[in-house]
């Protein structure tokens, strides 16, 4: 299967070419040239950009032979760099004061929203309530070690058993029979001071919104006062 690292700022014909890499191993730009069916300069131009990108490295001189890097290392460079950026423009974001309609962000699958809970619960000095099922706490126990650490009042509710080694003081359980009974499912939930985020567990897997809408804030907010209620 090839790998499609286009959408983080590599073109088509690197991409490709570094596939090819990854299946042949080390080769000449004549030899990825005649693989891809390229023009040689073509095939030098996209070998020469994964080298730049740290994607592959060059040996020899007559001819130079390229290796693929590990998928891995790339996959970690990249992920190190979006964060960069999602860095700066969240600093950017917090100098500006609060404007702008609310909105509603879909979501699907758990890495977006463990992204979207930590953003979320990092950037805010209030109050901070998170209900998942155990694995998803645990999870996040970075965010909440530093909410701790810092003081910041965190309510940490687990679906069904508490995790048996959580370092963490935790808020208290819900049944999953209830998530059943309100939502049809069992489902994730977290409120604070100026947003909110609902997912759900259902056929199409982990789904759900972020939102910043008021309306749909308070109906968090009422569904968790309700569950925890019933939990006490």
């Amino acid at each position: 299967m090839s790998i499609d690292f286009t959408p983080f700022g590599f073109t088509p014909t690197e991409s490709a070419t570094y596939s090819a890499l990854l299946d042949r191993g080390p080769s000449s730009g004549y030899a990825v040239a005649k693989e891809l069916s390229l023009a040689r300069a073509n095939a030098y131009q996209a070998l020469n950009g994964l080298v730049a990108k740290g994607a592959a490295t060059a040996a020899g001189s007559t001819p130079q032979v390229f290796r693929a890097v590990g998928p891995e290392a790339i996959l970690a460079r990249i992920a190190a760099r979006e964060a960069e950026k999602l860095d700066l423009l969240e600093r950017q974001v917090q100098e500006r004061a609060a404007s702008g309609a609310s909105a509603i962000v879909p979501f699907s699958g758990e890495r977006q929203l463990q992204e979207l809970v930590l953003r979320t619960a990092a950037r805010e000095p209030g109050p901070v309530s998170f209900l998942a099922p155990g694995t998803l706490v645990t999870a996040l126990l970075p965010i909440w070690r530093k909410r701790d650490s810092d003081g910041v009042p965190t309510a940490l509710w687990v679906v069904g058993e508490p995790p048996a080694k959580l370092p963490l003081p935790i808020a208290g359980s819900v049944e999953a029979e209830s998530l059943e009974q309100h939502f049809g499912a069992e489902v994730i939930l977290l409120l604070a001071p100026e947003a909110a985020l609902l997912g759900r567990f259902g056929d199409a897997g982990l789904t759900g919104y972020w939102t910043s809408d008021p309306l749909v804030r308070g109906i968090v907010s009422a569904s968790l006062a309700a569950l925890t209620h019933q939990a006490s």
